[in-house]
C-alpha cells in the first residue's frame, strides 16, 4: 500500500484550482488561470479522481485529472 494513497477526492465542489494540462504546449497557454470545480466525477483506470471544472472568467467546462489541478 503507499503512502500517497488518499481515501476520497483531494478537491470538493467550489474549490478554487489552478489547471495544468498534462499536454506541455497547452499547459504553456493556461498555466496562470484559475477554475472552480463544479463536480467531482469516479476515478480513472489509474485510479485519479476526475472533476469537471469551469473557468472563473468564462469559457466551457472541461474535465480534468487530480494531477493537472493544485491549489
Amino acid at each position: 500500500m503507499s503512502s500517497h494513497q488518499q481515501n476520497g477526492p483531494r478537491f470538493r465542489v467550489d474549490d478554487h484550482v489552478y489547471f495544468s494540462p498534462q499536454n506541455a504546449l497547452a499547459g504553456a497557454q493556461q498555466s496562470g488561470e484559475r477554475f472552480v470545480v463544479v463536480g467531482v466525477m469516479p476515478q480513472d483506470r489509474m485510479g485519479s479522481y476526475q472533476y469537471r471544472i469551469r473557468p472563473t472568467t468564462s469559457g466551457p467546462h472541461r474535465v480534468a485529472t487530480e494531477l493537472e489541478l493544485r491549489r
